[in-house]
């Protein structure tokens, strides 16, 4: 048995299980990558008792203890195929216990999605919504392209929150890099013509020219119209690129928002680092990570710019919504 499973609640072995800080609100970060994610269940902390628990009452009663309800982790569907059960709660010694870092922290694991008698009449599936499948040892997730994807959502969730992953088999524990998501995408329904994106973003990237694009015009686009790229380059650091297009291929992060928060005109705001290899390793060299952390407020400032121009809304490498307030502080956290 491993260390994790020693420390760890004997329902959740075997199991892929995703550890954010406790409190973390799960269901945004489920919705960004699952659009129709709800929860079926939610959850019940300890110090609630069930809605059909009744209170004794009357002078018979008096002194009696009442016993208090444990916690009910709840059921969130991400799709048809897989739903995420939790949170179970941990505090930092187990979770220190565990290998992970050293706090409280709320875990939820992978389990079959519920089946909805609504969608499918003559299914036999049972309709109480309190049936907890993480209990059921059969109750494994599926494999095929919805786990893939879960998975995924699981190392940009934890990315994203600050969290870590432990794998089924245990073998170690994952702590994406939450400093490694730096390019930002703004999606805005409105145009920066591709003379004016030199001059606007400039102020953020010094030294910026303009840049050969990626994609050709497609046939007609008008002059103004047309895909730009703008570069700003730094000896040590590397480049920070931003590139406009036109796209219909939208984040599902996006989905929730009202038409007007985004349009198709995409503004996307990489960095290119001196050794671009580092951008696809789990761990990174310190001089990568430094490049990094001087390199992110220009991406953010620039992406700000753009914002303050034409509005919409900016999404993160990991397909999440970067607010307003958000980027600001991204912006200020240093000057180079």
């Amino acid at each position: 048995m491993s260390l994790a499973n020693a420390a760890l609640p004997a329902d959740l072995d075997d199991r892929h299980v995703l550890a954010l800080p406790a409190g973390t609100d799960v269901a945004p970060l489920a919705t960004a990558w699952f659009p129709a994610a709800d929860w079926v269940r939610h959850p019940v902390p300890s110090e609630q008792p069930p809605a059909r628990a009744r209170p004794t009452r009357g002078a018979r009663f008096r002194g009696s203890v009442v016993d208090v309800a444990p916690p009910l982790p709840g059921l969130l569907r991400l799709d048809d195929a897989l739903a995420l059960s939790g949170p179970v709660t941990v505090d930092a010694q187990v979770a220190g216990s565990a290998g992970m870092p050293a706090r409280d922290h709320d875990l939820y694991t992978l389990v079959p999605s519920p089946a909805d008698p609504a969608n499918d009449p003559s299914s036999d599936a049972p309709t109480d919504p309190v049936a907890d499948p993480v209990t059921d040892p059969v109750a494994e997730p599926p494999a095929g392209p919805s786990l893939d994807l879960a998975l995924g959502w699981f190392t940009a969730a934890a990315r994203r929150a600050g969290g870590v992953i432990l794998p089924a088999d245990r073998s170690r524990v994952v702590a994406p890099d939450p400093g490694a998501a730096v390019d930002l995408t703004l999606w805005s329904a409105q145009l920066v013509p591709a003379d004016d994106l030199l001059p606007l973003v400039r102020p953020a990237l010094s030294g910026a020219r303009t840049a050969a694009v990626d994609v050709p015009a497609p046939p007609g686009t008008a002059p103004a119209a047309r895909p730009a790229a703008v570069v700003g380059t730094y000896e040590y650091d590397g480049a920070v690129r931003v590139a406009t297009s036109r796209s219909t291929d939208m984040p599902v992060a996006l989905a929730g928002l009202s038409w007007r928060d985004y349009g198709p005109w995409v503004y996307r705001v990489t960095w290119v680092p001196t050794e671009p290899v580092e951008l696809e390793q789990e761990h990174t060299s310190h001089l990568h990570q430094i490049a990094r952390a001087r390199v992110a407020p220009a991406v953010a400032r620039a992406t700000a710019a753009l914002q303050r121009a034409v509005g919409g809304t900016v999404v993160d490498g990991g397909g999440f919504v970067v607010t307003p307030d958000e980027l600001a502080a991204r912006a200020a956290a240093t000057t180079r």
